[in-house]
């Protein structure tokens, strides 16, 4: 914070001092003018007046600012709450901020930068409002001349009678008929010129206005970018750029790269839902074919059940068979001998 304000200042004292020496050098002229309407030249004077206070004062108020500012650099602390800056504010809060780290955050700089450009685009809004005021009297002032002149003329032209023969009469009556057109033409001129001259001094105030809060906030922007980070190897650091780029505030920046990295999470998380889907899916058809190959074999345990109970049918039909065969072979057996038997017992008894 090298520039002091009263240097502009100075400038504007000189400049006036420039104007009040040429108002003096013309000050019969400027006095006749003023006569030709003092009630809307006394209000324009009046607004010219107020004008110059009030940008005067604004370029004092960057005094007590700027010493707040180097006394916060030199010393590295705050005054009390009752002496915190007004311009400021924003800076104020920042630095009174415990969880501030040592480093601030480029989209912390833009919202702590917007603030103070706000608040000194705010203090200028009256005194271009005086500027355009000054000019909207003048030509205020020029068209109520300017009518009064027209009316005045009409009734002059209305008032000649051009039916009398005596020139002189008519000459007089028409001399002082044109007071009043001539006192609407002072009106409209004096006007114009008070309020021009008037808007001409104060637009060159607001311009020295203009820039000492330029010159104020650019240093001011300098110093904050001494604890700016601008470049973050965090993953965030592109969400916090583009939140910068686009203007946005710092809570709704911060909801942006939430947003963001829950987004990312999500996908994270469903990239890995859709691997164990697969995989359950992979899962499900190997069990399918589990089932599949047990119903076969379930088909093939029932169809071997049929075969083994066709064979065992088979095998009971053949010992019956086989059983009555032997049966029968024994009975013929038992016959033949019970009949060699007799035969025998026959031929014993015989003998």
């Amino acid at each position: 914070m090298e520039t002091n304000p009263r240097r502009y200042l100075v400038r504007m004292f000189i400049f006036l001092l420039g104007v009040a020496i040429i108002a003096a050098l013309l000050a019969v002229p400027l006095q006749t003018a003023f006569m030709g309407n003092p009630a809307l030249n006394g209000v324009i004077l009046g607004a010219f007046g107020i004008g110059i206070l009030y940008i005067i004062r604004q370029t004092l108020r960057l005094m007590p600012e700027r010493n707040w500012l180097l006394a916060v650099k030199s010393t590295g602390k705050l005054d009390p709450p009752e002496r915190r800056p007004v311009l400021l504010a924003t800076v104020y809060a920042m630095l009174a901020d415990s969880r501030h780290d040592a480093q601030l955050s480029a989209l912390s700089l833009r919202s702590v930068l917007d603030g103070v450009a706000a608040r000194l685009d705010e203090g200028r809004e009256i005194s271009r409002y005086m500027i355009g005021l000054l000019v909207f009297l003048g030509l205020l002032g020029t068209f109520w001349g300017l009518l009064q002149t027209i009316g005045a003329v009409g009734n002059v032209v209305s008032s000649i009678d051009t039916n009398s023969n005596n020139f002189e009469a008519m000459m007089g009556q028409l001399r002082i008929g044109l007071d009043a057109p001539l006192s609407g033409m002072a009106t409209a001129f004096s006007s114009s010129l008070f309020g021009l001259a008037g808007s001409l001094i104060l637009g060159f105030l607001d311009l020295q206005l203009g820039q000492a809060m330029g010159r104020f906030f650019n240093e001011l922007e300098d110093w904050l970018s001494a604890f700016a980070r601008f470049n973050d190897s965090s993953p965030s650091s592109n969400a916090e750029q583009n939140a910068l780029a686009s203007g946005m505030s710092e809570e709704a920046a911060r909801a942006v790269i939430a947003l963001s990295q829950s987004i990312s999470n999500g996908e994270d998380n469903r990239e890995r839902l859709l691997v164990q889907i697969s995989q359950l899916t992979g899962t499900m058809a190997n069990l399918n074919e589990a089932l599949a190959d047990d119903r076969r074999i379930r088909e093939h345990l029932a169809q071997l059940n049929a075969n083994i109970m066709q064979l065992s049918e088979d095998l009971r039909a053949d010992r019956n068979q086989q059983t009555d065969i032997v049966a029968s072979e024994l009975r013929g057996l038992s016959s033949s001998i019970a009949a060699m038997i007799d035969v025998k017992t026959r031929r014993g008894k015989g003998e």
